[in-house]
């Protein structure tokens, strides 16, 4: 989970909280709720047990069609888009480098981990992991703790950002899933969000 922070800046419009693909080597297929705190939101998550996964879930007001994202945790890669957009767009990014454009740090963080013992949730035992984080963000380092009670593969069941639940599976399935959950669609064009926000940038100079 060292990655949580930019993870969930980067799917904070899908309302996904992070998983750390990295440290899970098993597929699955997992119903979950995320919340803002006022509006909770159901979402699909699907993940090849090695690099891809796949996010589908309710879109922004008025949208046409569910939301979607694909990723790759190996080259930190993303893609964004609405189902059923009549302009079909697909909004990418690389992970690393949208956190040095909204001014985090990845070299800086810094994480305690605490066992805090194992619990059941939805049937499935997990371990309760408390990680107290600090991050240099436009040069300042706010600090915060994250509370997740995480399967034996390294699945999360439910969330906590500070306290605040953020998180919870309704479901969760292991095993294989098929690979046209992993694709982008190949006719949509594509917007790279990265040099868009370096466009933005350049203008308010």
């Amino acid at each position: 989970m060292k990655k949580y922070l930019t993870i969930m800046t980067i799917a904070a419009s899908a309302h996904c909280h992070a998983v750390d693909f990295n440290d899970v080597k098993t597929p699955f297929f997992a119903i979950i709720e995320v919340t803002d705190g006022v509006t909770p939101r159901d979402f699909e998550l699907r993940y090849d047990g090695e690099s891809q996964s796949s996010l589908k879930g309710e879109a922004p007001t008025g949208a046409p069609g569910n939301l979607r994202m694909v990723g790759n945790s190996k080259d930190m890669t993303y893609f964004f888009w609405v189902e059923n957009d009549p302009r079909k767009v697909v909004m990418t990014m690389d992970e690393k480098q949208f956190a040095t454009n909204l001014g985090i740090d990845l070299s800086s963080i810094k994480e305690n981990s605490t066992n805090l013992g194992k619990k059941e949730f939805i049937g499935i035992e997990c371990t309760i992991w408390r990680k107290d984080i600090q991050i240099t963000h436009q040069g300042k380092e706010p600090t915060g703790y994250i509370e997740a009670c995480i399967t034996k593969e390294g699945i999360p069941l439910w969330e906590k950002d500070s306290g605040r639940l953020v998180m919870k599976a309704k479901m969760l399935e292991l095993g294989k899933q098929d690979e046209q959950w992993f694709k982008a669609p190949s006719d949509h064009k594509v917007v790279d969000m990265n040099a868009l926000m370096q466009s933005l940038k350049a203008l308010q100079k």
